[in-house]
């Protein structure tokens, strides 16, 4: 494991690690409330970080061989839009299961990028095909876990569950 990859790693984990802790917190009038600007419950964006790994995992799998990720920002919205609809009632438990077991095979796939292939770069689909370094994408998956537990909690800080 290169230094940089445990680092990405690390930073993950601990985004991970919030998300989960956000849940089992919730109540479930919380769980239900909606998130303003994603316009879903609390429980489908949350279930939405733990699919989201997987697709970071096939990501990282693609690009650090340099093949080009082919997904196109259309498709994702529109897997977005089936995925809050197919999981409106999603359970806390669920949530919490897909969040630890995909959430600790993305850390181990990050862990396990070698200092080449955190520097190949790939074709970004979703990015309409800008060149991405391996790396950069890695960083993506804290972020991506992050930006969307801020939006819940502040949906809950707003008073609205």
């Amino acid at each position: 494991m290169t230094a940089a990859a445990g680092q990405i790693a690390d930073d993950f984990a601990a985004a991970n690690g919030e998300a989960i802790a956000f849940v089992e917190g919730c109540t479930d009038g919380q769980w239900t409330t909606v998130v303003g600007g994603e316009d879903w419950p609390v429980g489908v964006v949350l279930h939405h970080i733990a699919v989201g790994h997987l697709q970071m995992i096939d990501w990282l799998g693609l690009a650090r061989r340099g093949q080009e990720i082919t997904t196109k920002a259309s498709e994702i919205d529109a897997d977005n839009a089936r995925h809050a609809r197919d999981f409106a009632a999603v359970a806390r438990d669920e949530t919490i299961e897909g969040l630890r077991r995909h959430g600790a095979h993305l850390a181990e796939v990050i862990r396990g990028l070698s200092r080449a292939e955190l520097a190949t770069t790939a074709s970004f689909g979703p990015g309409d095909g800008v060149e991405v370094p391996t790396e950069q994408l890695a960083l993506v998956a804290a972020r991506h876990c992050r930006t969307h537990l801020d939006a819940a909690r502040n949906a809950l800080e707003s008073g609205a569950g």
